[in-house]
């Protein structure tokens, strides 16, 4: 499963994802990059509420996803 995901987001690098894990967390951004164990997203939103493009123009850091870890997902031009 873990090769599926590595192919399905390297093939979206750059698109908004929605990733829920299999410890009921739930992420929210775009993809950056996904190397053999790991995904790499920049967040949409933080614990305020949406993010108004601070995050974008600061550079914040990339949250970092285990492929292993990942229970569902799903694509989408925004979420809210």
């Amino acid at each position: 499963m873990s090769r599926d995901y590595h192919r399905i987001f390297n093939d979206r690098v750059g698109d908004c994802v929605r990733i829920r894990c299999h410890d009921g967390k739930v992420y929210h951004g775009y993809i950056d990059h996904c190397d053999q164990r790991n995904v790499y997203m920049r967040p949409l939103c933080n614990d305020d509420g949406p993010d108004r493009g601070v995050f974008f123009f600061f550079g914040a850091a990339l949250i970092t996803i285990g492929l292993a870890s990942i229970a569902a997902f799903s694509f989408s031009p925004f979420f809210w």
